[in-house]
């Protein structure tokens, strides 16, 4: 009976092995099939500056790129380009003044739509033909490409995949170059890494201007700084702010110890002013504020007492020299 049992138990551990094992070398196989037919658009570059005369035409292009591992047809088409909060999210939405640039904009139908094989990319041409009566300033627009080619072709909902272009253009006459730094942020104490600096700027102005940061962290007694933006990407580097607009940044150091105590430093340059905030900052785990708090606590409690203990045995000094000099 027991032998019977055992078999039994070994049976079941088999199947159990065996069905797990088949589970997953099929996710892993469905994995593999989905990554094999995944689609990955790109465009490159992903934004250009163009300057424009009113009244005149001008002719651009971008890539289109297939770096996927499965074929797709794509096409393109302008969009209005803006943001919506000092985050930048950004919208793709609604005509404004500063974005009218995207109902100037045609394609050439020969590269406007087509098939990608994987490894390869399309040159796509755009026209701009900018109105006589084209206002001075700053315009903004995404030219986007898009794919619908879904993965599973059984799909009762399209799976459409869009990337873009950010196209901003300046169109002579009139600009105004103007703004102002809102907000240069250094904290002064941290619970915890990492150690982070914020700031807020405002374009005023009718064109983009590019705000730049420089941020360095040195040691308390060091001038060699352990940390800069200098080989940040270019988003932590130089932003560009469009008109009527205001835009958050921060800007972190995710090496932070601990435990330290640092000289941070931001300079901010924007619209022809220059912003700079140095300050000491304390990183200091909570746990151990709580140390130092009661050691401290302590230390007065102590130099309180001694100093009481001192002052009463002053005057029983005192009081016992003078009951001296009574009986004498």
């Amino acid at each position: 009976m027991a032998k019977n049992f055992k078999l039994f138990l070994i049976a079941i551990l088999a199947a159990v092995t065996f069905g797990t094992y088949t589970f997953i070398c099929n996710d892993v196989a469905r994995a593999e099939e989905g990554q094999r037919n995944a689609i990955h658009l790109q465009v490159s570059p992903t934004k250009q500056k163009i300057s424009l005369a009113p009244g005149s035409s001008y002719v651009g292009t971008f890539k289109v790129q297939n770096v996927g591992a499965a074929e797709f047809n794509y096409s393109v088409y302008a969009t209005p380009y803006s943001v919506i909060n000092e985050d930048y999210s950004p919208s793709y939405e609604g005509l404004t003044n500063y974005t009218q640039i995207a109902e100037w904009i045609t394609f050439d139908t020969k590269t406007a739509t087509g098939k990608l094989q994987p490894g390869t990319s399309v040159d796509v041409a755009y026209t701009v033909n900018v109105p006589k009566d084209a206002p001075a300033g700053g315009q903004y627009a995404a030219l986007m490409a898009q794919t619908e080619d879904g993965n599973d072709t059984n799909a009762t909902v399209a799976v459409v995949h869009r990337v873009g272009m950010i196209l901003y253009a300046a169109v002579p006459g009139d600009t105004r170059e103007t703004g102002e730094i809102i907000k240069n942020t250094v904290n002064t104490f941290y619970f915890n890494p990492p150690l982070t600096v914020s700031s807020l700027v405002k374009n005023t102005g009718n064109i983009e201007q590019t705000a730049t940061y420089n941020v360095k962290i040195y040691p308390l007694f060091s001038n060699e700084a352990i940390f800069s933006n200098e080989e940040k990407p270019d988003k932590e580097k130089q932003l560009d702010i469009i008109p009527e607009t205001s835009r958050f940044n921060s800007i972190t150091w995710e090496g932070a110890p601990r435990i330290g105590i640092f000289s941070v430093e931001q300079t901010i340059e924007f619209a022809g002013q220059v912003s700079t905030n140095k300050k000491l900052v304390l990183i200091c785990p909570l746990w151990l504020l709580f140390v130092i708090f009661a050691m401290l606590f302590f230390i007065i409690f102590w130099l309180v007492s001694r100093a009481r203990d001192r002052k009463r045995q002053a005057t029983r000094s005192s009081n016992s020299e003078k009951h001296e000099e009574k009986e004498e």
